[in-house]
């Protein structure tokens, strides 16, 4: 985890987004006593939370107030982006931390979707010259997947919302048939094998990559959901690409309205920065004008929840533009 992941909705090599909030979560969260008049119509049915290694040093005190902080700003389930980290330096989520998350949660009104172990060598197999790299990393992932929803006990919590599946789909990798083989194969034995009995089916994050792409986003999908009982979880990109991404969306979300498939769309709270670095990913929380705006769109997509990524830190964090827009945030339910 020690070093930047390449994103490839950019040419030069930048940590993907997911990675960004990394940077923050040694914040210390703003007292409760400033989310007191945050009721009113839910803005978010859920939010994302990374939890990283660092993360880990948080004694149960600290957790209750990130999830009472969440709860009082109208949100019924958490999304834990990952359970484990693999890679050069891996680490896991403590059994005993995950307990008290779905204990304190689920005493919160709190439901928990848990994402799977997340291999942070994604992109690398993704991008790799050798054409037997990727069909390895596919093959090491779904058999750790597998195994640790196997082991598992967490489906057995009342508050178990789902499995997620930590990784993310663009037109721009899976674009061609010879990738999808590759692609759906994995998907439809994670999915199988996480969506047994009652438990919801497993979720998945998709995305608008703007690089030059072999196919469309909705072709794609086309094909996933032909095959594989997922549910898709719409990266809206308006932290990177400004409100005109919903546009590139739209034939996605056309084709999930006409299949009546249903999906969530995950709305970013924050805002990209300039930076002369192109390997450094800044970024402050989005203005309370830019999420109207792109609130009034959002609301109209036909998805069945709209999932903040993410409330920690954008809105209960201790910057400038997080206080501000934690201030504001009765605003964004009208």
């Amino acid at each position: 985890m020690n070093q930047p992941v390449p994103d490839p909705r950019h040419p030069l090599p930048t940590p993907g987004r997911r990675r960004l909030l990394r940077a923050a979560t040694a914040l210390p969260l703003l007292p409760l006593l400033s989310l007191t008049a945050c009721t009113g119509q839910p803005v978010f049915a859920s939010t994302f939370l990374q939890v990283w290694r660092s993360h880990l040093e948080l004694g149960q005190a600290q957790w209750h107030q990130r999830l009472k902080a969440v709860r009082a700003l109208g949100c019924g389930e958490i999304v834990i982006q990952w359970a484990a980290v693999d890679g050069e330096q891996p680490w896991q989520i403590p059994e005993a931390l995950l307990d008290f998350l779905f204990d304190d949660g689920g005493q919160l009104g709190l439901g928990i979707r848990l994402g799977l172990p997340y291999d942070e060598r994604w992109w690398q197999a993704l991008g790799a010259p050798d054409a037997a790299t990727l069909p390895r990393f596919l093959a090491r992932t779904r058999a750790r997947s597998l195994a640790y929803a196997e082991q598992a006990k967490w489906p057995s919590r009342s508050n178990f919302s789902g499995w997620y599946i930590p990784y993310e789909l663009e037109q721009h990798n899976w674009g061609t048939p010879q990738r999808q083989a590759l692609l759906v194969p994995w998907l439809q034995a994670i999915a199988s094998a996480t969506s047994a009995g009652r438990t919801p089916q497993p979720a998945i994050s998709t995305y608008y990559s703007r690089l030059p792409s072999p196919g469309t986003l909705e072709g794609l999908w086309a094909v996933i959901l032909d095959q594989v009982a997922i549910r898709p979880m719409i990266q809206d990109g308006v932290g990177v690409n400004g409100l005109d991404n919903y546009q590139a969306l739209a034939p996605l979300l056309a084709l999930l309205r006409t299949r009546e498939t249903s999906f969530d769309l995950i709305v970013e709270l924050f805002q990209e920065l300039p930076s002369q670095d192109a390997a450094t990913f800044s970024a402050v929380s989005a203005s309370l004008l830019r999420l109207q705006r792109q609130l009034a769109i959002a609301r109209r997509t036909g998805s069945q929840h709209l999932i903040a990524f993410a409330l920690d830190p954008w809105v209960i964090g201790e910057s400038p533009q997080a206080k501000q827009l934690l201030e504001a945030w009765r605003e964004l339910s009208t």
